[in-house]
């Protein structure tokens, strides 16, 4: 049903007729049969129309790949909805699928070797992704509710068991199936796929053509099957669980950047309340100052930034500059000893950010690929991980280096500090809060609960409503007046009645409201000088506070609830 049309003299568009199933809760899934895996899930019909024309090029692209002769030339796609079946659709387990009209049709042994083909292709491609992963990630599980790695693969084989038992006598099944059980998934997958696709070309004439009713290991007797119908599932569902092992990847790497941003986090919370010559002055440890220490680790960062990326082209890791590491140490920090703490505390941000922003646009085969050289495992998991366990080493060093200093007699201040690590430590704050509301899936955002009974718009909208007013006292206190600001007395009512405000607010009024709040609040911390931070005013819910004090409460605020998000 692939036609050409004419618009005007344009050079026409591809037209392909598309199959909707439709659930009774307004879920949608598109098929393209004309494209071989080619299959849309959605929230909604509209949604799910919207996104046809971009699979129909991804799978144009996918087939070209893998060496088909399929159109490249970069036409307009129109489709058209050549059916709509309600109350069908695989949805959830154990929902029927619904039997199109090109279902119906006989399917040749040509046409049967053609969807073999594309299945490997199909098959390879999810074995990419996996075929290397440790028995770690081939278990981890996103959340209690979703599916493992390994249980995935072990579902994609028995279900294309089950899709050949469709249209056969159970008696002629491959006799192999009978104790699979007990197989390890990556033999059980190369034994289901080579003895199902045996089974397939033993199809008789009759079975290619016929529909059937299977009554057996089906809650749905009235569901028909084709041969034409199974060709097409077996293809469009290990093409959507090819799709969900690369989200359950991609939200492994989110777990290990929200470690990351945590740990960094954490790394300049202990700088709060130290003044700048402390900063750049005093011996924390053996002869290095905090600037040094921030300085080292920035290095660092470089470092593995460029070694990963020298991986990623297929190289191995360059040691030359690093293979007397007590002298590349030594190096780094005479290096910066002469720069002020702001560019130290800029390299350090920059280096960061440089590195995670590639780590994010790594397609996930990359990230995960195993890289072992010589005795040491050089995955890029293991590399982030080494990481974050760097600034956990030196967070711990300067804690404990503080509380040498508390048994001395010097408290944390938090009412005065350097602003520049003040800054720092709310961006970074920031961070550690956006990767941990990156964990919840986008479709769950609105819906799942993550905070007690509130979802991750309830959470953010409660952080833009403390924001706004921590915004209005801090503009107060910079232009030299004593915040005057609502004085809440009861938290989770106040809490609760601003959360109830938002209910109805769309998901992107809540995310642009929880932006604008923070980039207030900088704008107004701008215009308070250094020499101002620690100015003391008379509080609403306490005898004083500074202007320091006061944006610390922010970084406190977004870092308690980057935990809840955490756990």
């Amino acid at each position: 049903m692939v036609a050409e049309t004419r618009r005007g003299g344009d050079a026409g568009t591809r037209r392909y007729a598309v199959y909707l199933e439709m659930a009774e809760d307004g879920r949608c899934m598109a098929h393209v049969p004309d494209l071989p895996g080619c299959i849309v899930r959605a929230s909604d019909r509209d949604e799910a129309l919207r996104r046809v024309p971009e699979a129909i090029r991804e799978t144009l692209a996918w087939l070209r790949r893998h060496g088909e002769a399929v159109p490249t030339e970069e036409k307009p796609v129109e489709i058209e909805i050549a059916a709509e079946s309600i109350g069908f659709g695989p949805f959830d387990p154990g929902d029927a699928a619904a039997l199109f009209p090109p279902d119906r049709e006989p399917v040749s042994p040509e046409e049967m070797e053609r969807a073999f083909r594309f299945m490997a292709y199909a098959r390879a491609d999810l074995l990419a992704l996996v075929r290397d992963l440790p028995d770690e990630l081939l278990d981890w599980q996103p959340d209690e509710r979703s599916f493992s790695i390994r249980r995935l693969l072990r579902h994609v084989g028995n279900a294309e068991e089950w899709y050949v038992s469709r249209l056969v006598p159970p008696e002629t099944l491959p006799p192999e199936w009978k104790h699979d059980e007990e197989m390890p998934v990556f033999e059980f997958l190369e034994m289901e796929r080579r003895t199902a696709i045996a089974r397939l070309r033993q199809l008789t004439q009759e079975e290619r053509a016929g529909v059937f009713y299977p009554a057996r290991w089906t809650g749905h007797p009235e569901e028909p099957w084709t041969a034409r119908k199974v060709l097409r599932r077996f293809l469009e569902h290990e093409r959507e669980h090819t799709a969900q092992v690369r989200e359950i990847l991609d939200r492994r790497r989110r777990h290990l950047l929200s470690r990351v941003a945590a740990e960094r986090a954490s790394l300049l919370w202990q700088l709060m309340g130290l003044d700048e010559r402390t900063l750049t002055e005093t011996v924390v440890l053996d002869s290095w100052t905090v600037r040094d220490i921030l300085a080292h680790i920035a290095a660092w960062d470089r470092w593995e930034y460029q070694t990963m990326r020298r991986m990623a082209e297929g190289e191995p890791p360059d040691f030359t500059a690093v293979q007397d590491i007590d002298r590349f140490n030594a190096d780094v920090v005479a290096t910066w000893r002469e720069r002020s703490l702001s560019e130290v505390l800029t390299e350090l941000k920059d280096a960061r950010a440089a590195w995670v922003a590639w780590l994010e646009a790594l397609p996930v085969e990359v990230f995960f690929r195993s890289r072992p050289f010589g005795e040491c495992d050089w995955s890029f998991p293991s590399c982030v991980e080494v990481q974050w366990k760097h600034d956990a080493e030196h967070t711990d060093q300067i804690a404990a280096w503080r509380e040498a200093q508390r048994l001395k007699g010097e408290p944390w201040n938090t009412q005065t500090g350097s602003k520049r690590v003040l800054l720092a430590a709310l961006a970074a704050a920031r961070e550690e809060l956006l990767t941990a509301a990156a964990l919840v899936p986008p479709e769950e955002r609105t819906s799942r609960r993550v905070c007690g009974e509130w979802t991750l718009k309830d959470v953010l909208g409660h952080v833009a409503d403390w924001e706004w007013l921590g915004v209005e006292g801090l503009r107060h206190m910079a232009a030299g007046q004593p915040p005057r600001v609502e004085h809440v007395e009861d938290v989770d009512a106040w809490n609760q009645a601003h959360a109830e405000a938002r209910r109805e607010q769309p998901w992107d009024d809540v995310w642009a409201d929880f932006h604008a709040a923070r980039q207030a609040l900088l704008t107004v911390l701008e215009g308070v000088d250094q020499a101002d931070m620690g100015r003391l005013f008379p509080a609403p819910w306490a005898e004083s506070c500074t202007p320091y004090a006061w944006v610390f409460i922010y970084i406190a605020h977004d870092r308690e609830h980057a935990g809840d998000l955490r756990e």
